[in-house]
């Protein structure tokens, strides 16, 4: 079985900053994996919900994904700016997340910042 892990693993640390999304918030490697999380789980409850099935899932299970948390900050970077960012942003806004934004994520700060 491959090591699917990257070579360099200070690259997945929980409180690395990986970039700034179009809000100006400062993403780390853990918020970031939770949001993609909430993306692909959103994704593959619409497919079956509208197709009976989800062909993402079905390529997740088939090949091995190693999951978002064990990605280097390139790849989660490159998948979240693959629309990912867009989607997460509109789950987020018509309030349909399938669940709580993480605790450290920092659109808590933004809501704060709301009331």
């Amino acid at each position: 079985m491959a090591d699917n892990l990257p070579d360099n693993l200070s690259d997945v640390e929980d409180e690395y900053i990986v970039g700034e999304d179009t809000r100006a918030m400062q993403l780390t490697h853990y918020v970031l994996a939770e949001r993609l999380l909430q993306v692909e789980y959103a994704d593959i409850m619409t497919q079956h919900n509208e197709e009976g099935d989800s062909q993402s899932l079905i390529y997740i299970l088939e090949g091995g994904f190693r999951g978002f948390h064990k990605m280097t900050a390139g790849e989660l970077w490159s998948e979240w700016k693959d629309g990912a960012e867009s989607k997460w942003y509109e789950l987020y806004q018509d309030n349909e997340l399938p669940w709580e934004a993480y605790e450290d994520d920092p659109i808590h700060k933004l809501e704060e910042e709301a009331v």
